[in-house]
């Protein structure tokens, strides 16, 4: 048996991943808790992995359980190239075709996985992201730079608007009463792309070498924050994402115009009308999350002094850009 070989690792204080490629071409992601992790690495519940399996598939995508192991949660995908990898670069014609077509399929994904009814126990509170940037906001506290950017943040957006964000924490932290089943997390960083076939990898007559066919679509690691809340909190989630690219790159001066067309893909691979208050605030809460989680858990950074000069105007108009692909 072939050993499997080590692809890649990355950590910070939140998570640490290892990717190793297995013999027959799929790749074996584990994620662990980072030192200063403030809630654990959970799998899902019996009853939601039930459900998740359950659901209908979209051609492109699917939605990868973890298996529990000694140091972690473990994913087999087809992949170990993230859609987050692919944006920090210039995206040839290709790649930009194969990312729009992803973001369709999480749309549909997440449409589909917000439209099924999921049975009790599958989820028990809201989505963790927000809370723990309620937690900051409140006690200004954490390792490395947390404080520093606390005191950076509140200065620049005002009493009021930093009153609204802990408001917003509050009523998209919660489960509501139509709240729905959602992924918590969806992430560039978590949508793996397929790897490209090898041509030594198949048999004569064209098939994958060594047994079963590789799937040919990426796949959406899932189940570490599964929640209940809003379904236009998944989107808004990812959304917010795409906005805070955009924004990096406008400050670099580097053009991307696939940020600004694929929030129109995830959009119409979901299929049905959005909250767009819901939504937008969402996505700002994602950015100022990824603020904290990065001052928090790798440390300052100078574009950290980007997010703060730019809050205002995103907490000020509902996050409308994450939706409408602008800056």
């Amino acid at each position: 048996m072939t050993e499997p070989v080590l692809v890649d690792m990355f950590a910070t204080g939140f998570q640490r991943t290892t990717i190793h490629r297995l013999g027959d071409g799929t790749f074996v992601w584990t994620r662990g808790a980072g030192p200063d992790r403030p809630t654990p690495l959970t799998a899902p519940s019996a009853q939601a992995r039930s459900h998740l399996a359950s659901l209908p598939r979209p051609d492109l995508l699917t939605l990868s359980l973890p298996t529990v192991a000694d140091i972690g949660l473990r994913y087999a995908v087809p992949g170990s190239i993230t859609a987050a990898k692919v944006l920090w670069s210039e995206p040839s014609p290709a790649s930009s075709e194969r990312l729009a077509g992803a973001f369709r399929s999480v749309g549909k994904v997440l449409g589909l996985l917000h439209s099924h009814p999921a049975p009790p126990g599958s989820a028990t509170g809201g989505p963790i992201g927000p809370a723990r940037l309620a937690a900051w906001m409140d006690s200004g506290r954490g390792p490395r730079a947390a404080a520093r950017m606390h005191a950076l943040l509140r200065d620049s957006v005002g009493a009021t608007r930093w009153a609204a964000v802990r408001d917003w924490c509050h009523d998209l932290g919660r489960p509501g009463p139509d709240a729905t089943l959602l992924h918590g997390a969806p992430s560039t960083g978590s949508l793996v792309l397929p790897a490209d076939p090898a041509p030594h990898s198949t048999d004569e007559e064209g098939h994958p070498a060594g047994g079963a066919p590789r799937p040919i679509g990426g796949a959406m690691l899932t189940g570490e924050e599964l929640a209940l809340g809003p379904s236009g909190f998944d989107l808004g989630w990812m959304l917010g994402e795409l906005l805070e690219l955009r924004m990096t790159a406008v400050h670099r001066l580097v053009p991307r115009p696939i940020l600004s067309e694929l929030p129109a893909a995830l959009l119409a691979g979901y299929g049905v009308p959005v909250d767009p208050v819901v939504t937008g605030r969402a996505a700002t809460l994602r950015m100022l999350t990824h603020a904290h989680d990065f001052a928090a858990y790798v440390g300052w950074h100078p574009e950290l002094e980007l997010y703060a000069r730019t809050a205002a105007r995103y907490i000020d108009t509902d996050g409308l850009a994450a939706l409408d692909g602008g800056v």
